[in-house]
């Protein structure tokens, strides 16, 4: 006879309690990942209000650093990214161009950098300089060390970027110099301008082309929808400038003004500007018999009108200008038809970049994550030689490090993940088995720093007294972190890298404060077994935070320290905007 088994009551009490605290764990854990991704979400908020100008547009560049390369320069008008070059004498003569706005989610190691670019008038690069960056200072100044790094772009033309793997990065400041490359890149895809005729359309230029109870608005450089007094697009006006201004006449290119109808029609059309002699060339908008042969027809057919046939032979006294002009007309109509039919080349901006380094980083990920997760780290020698390869190869070699300032630049800026999948993943894997398996696997197994502790970790016999001194040191490992998100928060960097010692990894490119920290922190492991992790790290705090454990349904101190940025961010960001 079958008898079912039944769980002793006690037992049964223990398990379901078990996972009543399972549960609670978990809750908290998630409510804590929750808070620390809203902190990181309001830095980002803060950051692009801080960013965003008032006026939408990118204070001028100084003319005096543009007369590097053009030294007529005497004004700059302000703008976008692309900036117009002016002489003395008003004329045009190159273009400045600025990989910000444009660039501003393409990140490095923990920011931004706003590179500009001066153009001559083929719009062809000329020179490059940094104007700023938001990335660790030591990476920056690696990259202004070398020589060659800005002259990679000279003969670049606009609109026609060359391919992010045709330039090289400079070592040890890869993320940083890659990131640069990226946004010279975007910035040189954008349509390429004329620096001929560089005045965008104005409401005066409808009085040209019998407009002048609509409205514009600009819809490219060379383009504007018209609007009605209802708001209602009624047409759309060209220029040429843009499209064409190549084509002479009797001393110079000419502009037009061309309007469409609302089903793309030609309707009128007028000369905007010319470099030729007046008032010869102000015949033209009083002939009204010469646009006749270009009025009334698509774009598309304008293009293909054969001049000799419709038997166009230009205005009596302006001959050589108003044939320029005709030619012109049909020069812009074939550009605009092949902008609107042919696909521009895409730039590199959307492929995701894998290195060796990169690769080596995902391995160096799966083994630790291997070895932490199995019984293969209870073998010491095994544990001896990982130590080894965290601190030559992941250490010394990809220096895919997490530090706070990678975390503190990721949150306010973006993550890198297109430039850095390998560093991305880590920072993910790491934060996520915290979380979910409340394993720290980075600070055991992956952290090159934490690996070098290891290495030379003893058994010092201290007093008593130095004992009760280390247990209340637990606290300043928070408090950095807590420094370095208000530093972040007030927009007062500080140089987050300096405050640790992961950059020294880099050891060709860090600086003397990174040093300083590596080697006082493993002389103080000498003394103290893995001194730096329990009494100095920040970063190490943060994953513990992040951390399930059986203690993890206690309300903290920290968890306190946590909501009260989140708070105290929050209102300053509904006061300020």
């Amino acid at each position: 006879m079958d008898v079912e088994y039944q769980m002793p009551q006690a037992d049964n009490a223990d398990l379901q309690r078990r996972r009543r605290r399972f549960r609670s764990t978990l809750i908290a854990t998630v409510l804590r990942c929750a808070l620390v991704v809203l902190i990181a979400a309001l830095l980002r908020v803060e950051q692009s209000r801080v960013d965003r100008p008032s006026d939408g547009n990118m204070p001028a560049v100084d003319p005096a650093v543009v007369r590097t390369w053009l030294p007529a320069a005497s004004r700059i008008e302000s703008g976008q990214s692309l900036q117009t070059v002016f002489n003395d004498q008003g004329a045009a003569i190159g273009a400045a161009l600025t990989t910000l706005p444009a660039a501003r989610s393409v990140i490095g190691y923990r920011g931004p950098s706003n590179v500009l670019i001066v153009l001559d008038e083929r719009a062809t690069v000329i020179g490059a300089r940094l104007l700023s960056s938001e990335d660790t200072p030591e990476h920056v100044e690696a990259i202004l060390q070398d020589e060659t790094f800005f002259g990679q772009f000279r003969g670049w033309t606009l609109g026609q970027p060359d391919s992010l793997s045709a330039v090289d990065a400079v070592s040890g400041a890869t993320l940083t110099s890659l990131a640069m490359i990226e946004g010279i890149t975007l910035a040189m895809g954008a349509d390429r301008p004329s620096l001929k005729f560089p005045d965008g359309l104005t409401n005066a230029d409808l009085a040209l082309v019998g407009g002048a109870d609509l409205q514009l608005l600009a819809t490219s450089p060379y383009a504007a929808d018209l609007v009605d007094s209802s708001g209602a697009v009624v047409g759309r006006l060209l220029r040429s400038g843009p499209l064409v201004d190549s084509i002479p006449g009797y001393q110079g290119p000419s502009e037009v003004l061309i309007r469409l109808t609302a089903d793309g029609t030609t309707d009128r059309i007028a000369l905007r500007n010319t470099y030729d002699n007046q008032p010869y060339a102000g015949y033209l908008n009083q002939e009204k018999y010469f646009w006749k042969v270009f009025r009334n027809q698509p774009m598309a057919q304008v293009a293909k009108i054969d001049l000799e046939q419709e038997q166009v032979e230009g205005v009596s006294g302006a001959t050589m200008t108003s044939m320029a002009v005709a030619q012109t007309i049909l020069a812009a109509a074939a550009e605009l038809e092949r902008r609107q039919t042919e696909q521009r080349p895409q730039t590199p901006t959307t492929t995701l970049r894998w290195s060796s380094h990169d690769i080596g980083t995902l391995v160096v990920l799966g083994l630790g994550m291997l070895i932490n997760l199995t019984r293969l780290k209870r073998r010491r020698w095994l544990q001896r030689t990982w130590n080894v390869i965290l601190v030559v190869y992941f250490g010394l070699v990809t220096g895919n490090l997490i530090s706070l300032a990678v975390v503190s630049g990721w949150a306010m800026q973006g993550v890198a993940w297109r430039l850095a999948p390998g560093l991305a993943s880590v920072v993910v894997v790491s934060f996520l088995l915290n979380a979910v398996a409340g394993r720290n696997i980075y600070c055991s197994h992956i952290c090159p720093h934490g690996a070098l502790q290891q290495l030379i970790r003893r058994r010092p016999q201290h007093s008593e007294w130095f004992k009760s001194i280390l247990r209340k040191t637990t606290w300043i490992p928070g408090v950095t972190l807590l420094l370095a998100v208000i530093a972040t928060w007030w927009q007062r960097d500080g140089n987050l890298a300096a405050w640790e010692p992961f950059n020294a990894y880099i050891w060709y490119v860090a600086g003397g404060a990174s040093l300083t920290v590596a080697a006082v922190s493993i002389v103080w492991s000498w003394y103290v077994p893995m001194g730096y992790c329990r009494h100095a790290c920040g970063t190490g705090r943060l994953l513990d935070y992040v951390r399930r454990s059986a203690q993890s349904a206690r309300f903290t101190v920290a968890d306190g320290i946590a909501v009260g940025l989140a708070v105290a961010i929050a209102g300053k960001l509904l006061t300020g905007l």
